[in-house]
């Protein structure tokens, strides 16, 4: 995928929309080769070639014009996404202040430059970002010889504080990675007999003696990053639970959350309540989906959109354990939800799990429907093959519980052409040897009463046992294959 493709896939309804009212502001609608070829890619996703669509906007094999077309559309995406974005993006705000104030220096207004160069100067700050201070404090002292009001060696003093602090932050990244390799050479983190609290702090001993670099905010930051990341990766759910929670109250006691890490808060809570609800600790998980919702409403509700869909999807999880019907309610009020709606993802994924829903309280119909929309819907295309083939064999199994043999035969046949490549890879054994079964009981429904089928069942059941531990696919299909038995 090259990265015009890239750029454009990842765009949601409004940023689509955003960019369609920026391009329009510069061109007449006639002939616009830049918003077919935007179009274009955005219909057929990451199957999009070059040579397809160049065949139908030039009529001669003019590459040159087209490679500057992709780069003018380009062009034109990146300064909308600028236009509508640096205003809530403040690390994009902080370079839009410096680059007014290297414009008007550069135009020989200084004191607009100076009003710049402060407003840049207090966001990074706010934000913590002392490259980019470095760059300011650097200009304005050399405004201070066109502007007699400026002390320079009030800004020459922050420079050399900022460089100081700079580098205790490289001092930092290099305990960081240092300990990162540690732990991943180790691979004992969560075995280990040790609490991982004390054992990581024996570990930070190891690297320096400053407590104040210790339990300073990036220090703790960058641990909490990495031992989350090493514990989700390696499924260890309790001890995660029991790492991410203290660690939490630790840095809310400390004041380490603020404006501009406030999206770091919000993923803890989170990945605490997805953890707890891995636990089987539904309560636990919910109390904190709220405690999440609490907290998405802080600085004007900074970034309620991003998590918007992870408060609900954490609600909807537990709900669907302990009050399914209360889950099928949820996902219906989530399709309505613009922010959801605007994200063809997530949106595919809510429909998906609406017919995972029906089918757990037995609306084989409802399950079909919603499985049918979410087939349609463009944020499927972008589904990862795993999880379309997990759909699939839910499909699969309700059509069984349906008593449609004849189109579940002809259905298999056809998922097992349609994934051929996929279904051909090392890690996907388990489901390809079920869709074995289901063909099997496709052609004699009455398979679940016959000894070979059943034994070929339990074999299948007894052989991945251990990968359904804490698996968290859409269709429990062992469970459904056990229920059967």
């Amino acid at each position: 995928m090259d990265l015009l493709t890239e750029m454009i896939l990842q765009m949601d309804k409004h940023a689509v929309r955003q960019y369609k009212v920026y391009t329009s502001r510069s061109a007449g609608e006639e002939d616009r080769k830049d918003i077919y070829l935007f179009d274009y890619i955005r219909r057929v996703g990451e199957d999009y070639e070059d040579e397809k669509v160049l065949k139908k906007l030039y009529a001669s094999t003019d590459k040159n014009s087209f490679y500057r077309l992709k780069n003018r559309l380009m062009s034109d995406i990146s300064r909308s996404v600028f236009l509508y974005q640096h205003q809530t993006n403040d690390n994009m705000l902080c370079f839009y202040y410096t680059g007014l104030a290297y414009y008007y220096h550069s135009v020989n207004v200084p004191k607009v430059a100076l009003y710049f160069f402060k407003k840049g100067e207090e966001k990074a700050r706010e934000i913590e970002n002392y490259g980019l201070l470095d760059i300011i404090y650097s200009q304005i002292i050399k405004l201070a010889r066109e502007i007699p009001a400026i002390n320079p060696e009030l800004y020459i003093k922050k420079r050399k504080d900022n460089r100081a602090l700079l580098n205790r932050l490289s001092e930092v990244e290099d305990i960081l990675a240092v300990f990162e390799y540690t732990i991943n050479k180790s691979q004992n983190l969560a075995s280990s007999s040790t609490p991982i609290p004390e054992l990581l702090e024996n570990m930070l001993n190891e690297y320096t003696h400053d407590e104040e670099l210790k339990q300073s905010p990036k220090v703790q930051f960058g641990i909490y990053f990495i031992v989350s990341h090493i514990l989700l990766q390696g499924k260890n759910y309790t001890e995660l639970l029991d790492y991410l929670i203290p660690t939490y109250n630790v840095f809310s006691e400390h004041s380490f959350f603020n404006k501009s890490n406030q999206q770091h808060k919000l993923q803890m809570l989170a990945w605490i309540a997805n953890a707890a609800f891995m636990k089987k600790d539904y309560q636990l998980s919910l109390k904190y989906a709220e405690i999440l919702h609490n907290e998405m409403l802080a600085f004007d509700k900074l970034h309620y959109d991003i998590f918007e869909y992870f408060y609900y999807n954490i609600r909807v999880i537990n709900f669907s354990e302990i009050n399914p019907e209360k889950a099928i309610s949820l996902l219906l009020s989530m399709t309505k939800i613009k922010s959801i709606q605007q994200n063809a993802y997530n949106m595919a994924f809510t429909l998906l799990n609406l017919g995972v829903m029906y089918l757990k309280q037995k609306q084989y119909s409802q399950a079909i429907v919603y499985l049918n929309k979410a087939y349609g819907h463009d944020g499927y295309k972008s589904i990862d093959n795993q999880v379309k083939i997990t759909a699939n064999i839910g499909e699969l199994m309700i059509r069984f519980d349906m008593k449609e043999y004849d189109f579940l035969e002809y259905r298999i046949k056809q998922i097992l052409k349609e994934s051929k490549e996929f279904l051909n890879e090392p890690g996907i054994v388990k489901e390809f040897e079920f869709l074995t079964l289901m063909q099997y009981l496709a052609e004699d429904p009455s398979g679940f009463k016959k000894a070979p089928f059943r034994e070929s069942a339990k074999n299948y059941l007894m052989k991945y046992e251990k990968d359904w531990e804490n698996e968290d696919a859409l269709f429990r299909y062992d469970e459904w294959l056990k229920n059967k038995l």
